[in-house]
């Protein structure tokens, strides 16, 4: 799909680029998953090559930020939750050339999305690309901040389950739930640290002007703040997995030692019968008819009993 925005008034506003509207007025040009007539057109009319997917996929520094003749290049991670509410970072293409802005990305991003909903009602301060370069970032930060946010709250809940020690399937949930949290922060840290790595590269390649300027300086304390923050998620994830192990194992161990003390209490008496044999002359049981049915119910009841008592006091 290909949209593009010209400024009007310091304000972006769509070029309904379907209706064959040139796009040489447009100051950003933005791609999701472009068929290959829509990179032959952008190719066409504004002399602009885009990156191929391997090359989105790369991840050494010097396949996401350098300069050549097509423009600043940087490729960066946005975070992404799909339909399934799984974490992920996805990778977008920027490209400043001639005071225009391309992105090319795999899919619909949430901080994208959001910007665009701003951008109706928000003018621009200078309205040139590197400011909706780092207008792009900022939105990044926030939602970026705004997870971290969530697995503080996530995590506070899940404190309140693991330390109040009641196993069971609460227990199972909160593990898992845990090892989901740890993931989208990993997530968050990686797009936190390639965002900086970007913005670097930008501060120290391109001739910002000084708004800019101060801009990507600000989006870098931003990012300072926020590792920190980041890095005191993992700690804590770990601490909350460290005590419900620790309590799942002292739950086993009870539970062990409970089922050592049945085994001890039933050994003598196994002992008993396993010597003598139960061969005694009077044994009234041996002369009924249902005796020896009787006594295949009597040893599946016994059986099951202690199964169905243990299964309900959750020790199997």
């Amino acid at each position: 799909m290909l949209s593009a925005f010209q400024l009007e008034n310091n304000r972006l506003t769509r070029l309904e680029v379907e209706e064959s509207q040139t796009l040489i007025d447009a100051v950003w040009v933005d791609l999701v998953e472009p068929d290959d007539d829509e990179r032959l057109r952008v190719q066409s009319e504004l002399g602009q090559s885009l990156a191929t997917r391997p090359e989105l996929e790369d991840i050494e520094a010097s396949a996401r930020f350098f300069e050549d003749e097509d423009g600043l290049h940087i490729h960066s991670f946005f975070f992404f939750e799909d339909a399934e509410d799984h974490a992920g970072n996805s990778t977008v293409a920027f490209t400043i050339r001639d005071g225009r802005l391309f992105t090319l990305r795999e899919r619909e991003l949430p901080a994208f999305r959001l910007y665009r909903m701003r951008a109706r009602s928000q003018a621009m301060v200078d309205g040139n690309a590197y400011e909706l370069l780092l207008d792009l970032f900022e939105t990044k930060i926030e939602q970026l901040a705004d997870e971290i946010e969530n697995i503080y709250s996530d995590l506070e809940e899940l404190s309140r389950v693991i330390m109040e020690g009641h196993q069971g399937d609460e227990y199972d949930e909160a593990l898992s739930t845990l090892a989901e949290l740890e993931d989208i922060g990993w997530k968050v840290r990686l797009c936190l640290m390639d965002t900086q790595r970007a913005l670097n590269f930008l501060v120290r390649k391109a001739r910002l002007p000084g708004g800019q300027l101060e801009q990507a300086r600000e989006i870098l304390r931003d990012i300072e703040s926020l590792l920190p923050h980041n890095e005191s998620l993992f700690q804590k994830v770990n601490f909350l997995m460290q005590a419900a192990m620790g309590f799942i194992n002292i739950e086993q161990n009870r539970i062990i030692k409970i089922f050592s003390v049945v085994s001890v209490v039933f050994l003598p008496p196994t002992l008993v019968a396993s010597s003598y044999g139960m061969n005694f002359e009077f044994m009234p049981e041996l002369k009924w008819s249902f005796g020896y049915p009787g006594a295949i119910i009597f040893m599946l009841l016994a059986g099951l009993a202690p199964y169905l008592y243990f299964k309900r006091k959750n020790w199997l």
